[in-house]
């Protein structure tokens, strides 16, 4: 076993870990954005159609399982598992960094690892997945062939800059060399390229970066769920420089609301996902009214099926994809168009940040609703 698929099966481990979720810093956040009641929606809870087109297929729901495993065959289950809940319930799936792909020399057992999303999940999106700083070491066939082995629909690239300071085996080289290799990805590969974090959430400064070179999809991956640099920094000894860093991190980033508020605002034109905490379908909701058109998810799923089983892990699903259908029959929106058009209040906190980052609120909202 290598280095990289080791660490897969340790972060699986210390992920699962309370430990590492953001502290509580998001709920007073989403209190601060109420949607309005409609006392009578003019339509039935069964007229609800939560239903979404995203990279060529229609889903049942405006969600993805992100990216999270692979890269060792003790991992092949899990993924197989993820793969039958997105095929059944008809919603995305990513996989988890493809890097151990290319450390193994595309060993059959660790490819095998990630292609047993797209073998079982044939009729909805698969995404790739690979590390903007792995771009240094790779050659642009390469990075073909790890879309093509898994017949991915896209290629995410993410963006984790946090937690590579904190992980033992970290690599810092964010360079703006990169930037080129990304323009020649969205020119050439033949499939559309996401750009996302892990976690700690995307502003307005890089989603400007990354527009300017051609992308037109973002994961935010806020500020509200796993925290990796809490992750890597247990993974270091107390005491060290890293897990000391690591530690002051606990809440560093741009929750996962701002996060999609500054990315529509750069990128009007973009497909933007909210992960990052979205883990109810109230939430997901939330996100939509502000700008998003699809929330990710992926500890709590993981969790589920890992400790109560595959069934549990559906039954969670379900409850998700309800609590959207119900927050959209409270607000009057029968569609998803119709939801991203439905009234909401924002507090105080939202505001302040807003115009502190040059974004008018009133004039923001009804941006979003007409859809820019």
């Amino acid at each position: 076993m290598d280095e990289v698929q080791s660490r897969k099966l340790h972060h699986i481990e210390v992920a699962l870990d309370p430990r590492v979720d953001f502290e509580d810093n998001c709920s007073d956040l989403y209190r601060e954005i109420q949607l309005v009641h409609r006392a009578f929606p003019g339509f039935e809870l069964g007229d609800v159609d939560s239903s979404l087109e995203f990279l060529g297929y229609r889903l049942e729901a405006p969600l993805m399982i992100t990216g999270m495993t692979g890269g060792h065959p003790s991992l092949t289950g899990i993924n197989r598992a993820l793969a039958e809940l997105a095929e059944k319930k008809r919603v995305a799936i990513g996989v988890g960094s493809q890097r151990a792909i290319v450390t193994s020399g595309f060993r059959e057992d660790v490819v095998a690892s990630y292609r047993v999303v797209r073998d079982v999940a044939r009729d909805v999106p698969v995404i790739g997945n690979i590390g903007l700083n792995t771009l240094n070491d790779v050659e642009y066939d390469t990075i073909v062939k790890l879309v093509e082995v898994l017949e991915a629909d896209a290629l995410a690239i993410h963006l984790n800059p946090a937690q590579e300071v904190i992980q033992p085996e970290g690599d810092t080289r964010f360079n703006h060399r990169l930037l080129e290799k990304v323009r020649e990805l969205v020119k050439t590969l033949g499939k559309p390229v996401i750009v996302k974090e892990v976690g700690n959430g995307l502003s307005m400064e890089t989603v400007k970066v990354f527009h300017d070179a051609g992308v037109r999809i973002y994961d935010v991956a806020g500020a509200c769920g796993t925290n990796w640099a809490l992750v890597e920094a247990l993974r270091n000894q107390p005491g060290t420089p890293r897990y000391e860093c690591g530690i002051m991190l606990a809440k560093w980033g741009i929750p996962t609301p701002l996060s999609v508020i500054e990315t529509r605002f750069t990128a009007t034109d973009s497909f933007i996902i909210a992960s990052g905490g979205v883990w109810d379908g109230f939430k997901a909701a939330v996100n939509i009214v502000l700008g998003a058109d699809m929330a990710g998810l992926a500890k709590p799923l993981l969790k589920k099926l890992l400790k109560e089983g595959l069934k549990q892990a559906e039954t969670y699903l379900d409850t998700y994809v309800f609590e959207l259908k119900t927050a959209m029959f409270l607000s009057g929106a029968r569609t998803l168009r119709e939801l991203r058009e439905a009234p909401v209040i924002l507090g105080g906190r939202v505001t302040g940040i807003m115009l502190q980052r040059g974004i008018d609120p009133a004039t923001y909202l009804r941006q979003v609703r007409r859809g820019f």
